[in-house]
């Protein structure tokens, strides 16, 4: 139907952080983080039920929990709720693997910056080996899986 915009809905999952990022016929609109839904399953089934709830997605892509993943603990606990909570619901959804086409997530944290220059004050620095992951890495991951369908 003419003047209907497709409406993408990307969530990703770390420990003590989860994210969301929303695209618009490819062009990212919005991102929010939560650092408590990263920490309990509840939190995180909250953090997406208000993400449908607020954008209206005609998709919601999640990392498959059942597949290979890196993810454990606390955060593969919450994929598999996410997971649980999308098809309960209904909505339309699709569950990817991950994967990484990039040297590392930092690398692909600034390829993703160039083609969606909006999200670019977000861009992490690389950590020295020491320093922990920035939270900032999350939106990136969850960035990687919407163009991934985009551009699929």
């Amino acid at each position: 139907m003419p003047g209907e915009r497709r409406r993408i809905l990307a969530v990703a999952v770390a420990y003590g952080k989860m994210a969301s990022v929303l695209l618009i016929d490819g062009r990212l609109k919005d991102w929010q983080c939560s650092r408590e839904a990263g920490l309990a399953v509840s939190k995180g089934r909250s953090f997406l039920r208000l993400a449908v709830l607020r954008y209206s997605p005609d998709l919601v892509i999640i990392e498959d929990p059942h597949g290979p993943t890196r993810k454990s603990g606390i955060a593969r606990s919450i994929l598999f709720a996410l997971a649980q909570e999308l098809e309960d619901s209904g909505a339309s959804h699709l569950r990817v693997q991950r994967t990484q086409p990039f040297a590392n997530k930092y690398a692909e944290a600034r390829a993703l910056a160039d083609r969606f220059p909006v999200i670019r004050p977000w861009l992490p620095d690389t950590p020295k080996i020491w320093d922990s992951e920035p939270i900032e890495t999350i939106y990136f991951e969850a960035l990687s899986m919407a163009v991934a369908e985009l551009d699929g």
